[in-house]
Formats: structure tokens, sequence, C-alpha cells
């Protein structure tokens, strides 16, 4: 009797869908899938919000992050021979206020398509921003393709772009001159100590003139100043001046120019701007610097100094 009404209770539940196989292709309620598998109605995968780092699961297919915190979801190591699991995806959504990253398995990476033909051992999904990814099936290198990145609205929210800008200063600031342009240049790092309009993340350090990328990606920066020597004793002339983006900048050391504005000019006061877009990894920075040469004494000053960006992409 038992045996009877399991049979009928598989019968029963069978009669709800029809599954049929011709050639190798499997359809769901269709009779004629025209592909390996068909379904003809609604498909359904394992939906997972998680709230601390962690690593992602064979089971996993989406999965919404909302932690409190910055977290690390860390994909599947790849495997070799059986179980190999090339063409699995997973969709990641940031519904939080804290930085995702998506991070590739031990010595693994992950294809960007950053134009380096290389890979990179993680990506940063920002708040309200959504990444799909796949395994390509391959064990070492770049084991994983970034597919998409994107974000929930179709302008990126200031949350997700960490802009920065800087007030214009009118406290002026003391500066060592050089001498002549052909001498070792002086570089001297502007800073803000009126503090900022705007600073998401506090990614903009006022004490010492530097942004901070908080992660990856594409940044528009620009920055203005006005050297004025109004107030420097003896009010000299400025013989030139040239202002610059700096990335790591290092008191005493300079660093990489990423863009200068030389102007040879013969004025006490001159007012001076430049941008630059650039690709910064996480903890590099950018500084607003200058340089300059008087026609007597060994000072001058800046004053109305700002700067502002924003991040454009990752």
């Amino acid at each position: 009797m038992k045996k009877k009404m399991l049979f009928i209770a598989l019968l029963a539940g069978l009669n709800c869908f029809s599954v049929n196989a011709q050639v190798g292709s499997v359809g769901i309620n269709t009779a004629n899938p025209g592909s390996t598998l068909t379904v003809n109605g609604s498909f359904a995968a394992t939906y997972k919000t998680v709230t601390v780092s962690g690593v992602v699961g064979a089971n996993d297919y989406y999965i919404a992050y909302n932690g409190t915190a910055d977290g690390t979801l860390t994909l599947p190591a790849a495997i070799n021979g059986a179980g190999n699991f090339a063409g699995r995806t997973y969709h990641f959504k940031n519904t939080g206020g804290k930085i995702l990253t998506v991070s590739a398995n031990g010595s693994e990476l992950i294809d960007d398509q950053n134009g380096t033909g290389l890979g990179v051992p993680s990506i940063t999904v920002p708040p309200g921003y959504y990444a799909f990814l796949v395994s390509k099936g391959t064990t070492t290198g770049a084991t994983w393709e970034l597919v998409l990145v994107s974000s929930s609205n179709s302008v990126p929210s200031a949350e997700s772009t960490y802009p920065f800008s800087a007030v214009p200063t009118t406290q002026r600031q003391s500066c060592n001159a050089t001498p002549t342009p052909s001498d070792p240049w002086i570089q001297t790092a502007i800073v803000y100590p009126q503090g900022t309009v705007i600073n998401k993340g506090n990614v903009l350090n006022t004490s010492t003139g530097a942004f901070k990328a908080p992660s990856d990606g594409y940044y528009v920066i620009q920055g203005s100043t006005q050297f004025d020597n109004g107030s420097v004793a003896g009010n000299p002339n400025f013989t030139w001046t040239v202002l610059y983006l700096v990335k790591n900048y290092v008191p005493g050391n300079g660093g990489s120019v990423l863009v200068q504005s030389y102007q040879p000019t013969v004025t006490r006061v001159f007012g001076s701007s430049i941008s630059c877009m650039t690709y910064l990894s996480a903890g590099e920075t950018v500084s607003m610097a200058s340089v300059a040469g008087v026609s007597a004494g060994n000072k001058y000053e800046v004053v109305t100094s700002t700067m502002y960006g924003y991040k454009i992409a990752n």
C-alpha cells in the first residue's frame, strides 16, 4: 500500500510539468527544445544576502552585500579535471553603503579587460554597483572573466564616485623659491587649511593636500591657485611658475608628475590652473604642487588654492 501511494504521488508531481528530451536536448514545458536546455517558463536560482566577508560557494548564484563595513567575497578555487566549473556565473550587487571587494582565490586572477593583457587579483564593487563574472575554466592566471560592472543608476551616485572639493583658502601659503628653472626644483605641496566643501570618505587630506584613491579606477582631478607675492617682503616679481598634479608626492623627493603647467612670466600676481584624468590604484595619492622663481629673495606665496575631483570609472 505504501509503495502504491508513493507511485501515485510521483505521477501527480510529474503532471505539474512536462520534461521532453530529443537528440540530447532537454525541454521543460515544451516538446520541441531548440537548445540543449529550453525552459518554457520562469527561472529561479539562489538569492542570498550577506553582511560580512566570506567565500562564495558552489551553490551561490546571486549575492547581495549589505555590510556595515568594507567586505571581501572570495571566488571559489579553480578545479582541474573532473569538477571543473567552466561557464559558472556569479552575480554580485552592493546594496549597502560600504565597499565590496570580489577577490579571486589564491594566486588566481580576474580578467577585467583593462588593456594591459594582465588580470587583477580583485575588483571593487562600490555602493549601488553590480558585477557579473564567469569562470573561464582555466586553473592558472586569469581564471575568471569580468563580464560587466555597472551602476544601478544612469548617473553614478556621489557615494559611488568619491567626489571631493577643497575650499578656496584665503590663507597664504609660504613656499621656498627656486633660483632658476635649471636648478633642482623645490616642489611644495599645496594644502587646504580651511577644509573642504565635500569630502566623501575623507579621501582628501587637507593638511597635506593629498587625495588618496579609495579604490582602483579612473579619476578626474583639477586644481588651481594664485601665485601672489603681494604680501612677500619687497614684493618681488615671479620670473616663472609651474603648477603640477603629482602622483604619490613625497616631501623633499617630489613624485611622479601627471601633468604640469609652466608659465614664463614677469608679474607679482599670476593665476594658474591644471587638470588631468588618470588611473589610480587603491591607496595611491594625487597632490597639487607648485614651483616658482622670483626676482629677489627666496620666498613666494600662493593663495585662493583649490582642488576637486571624482571617480569616473572602475
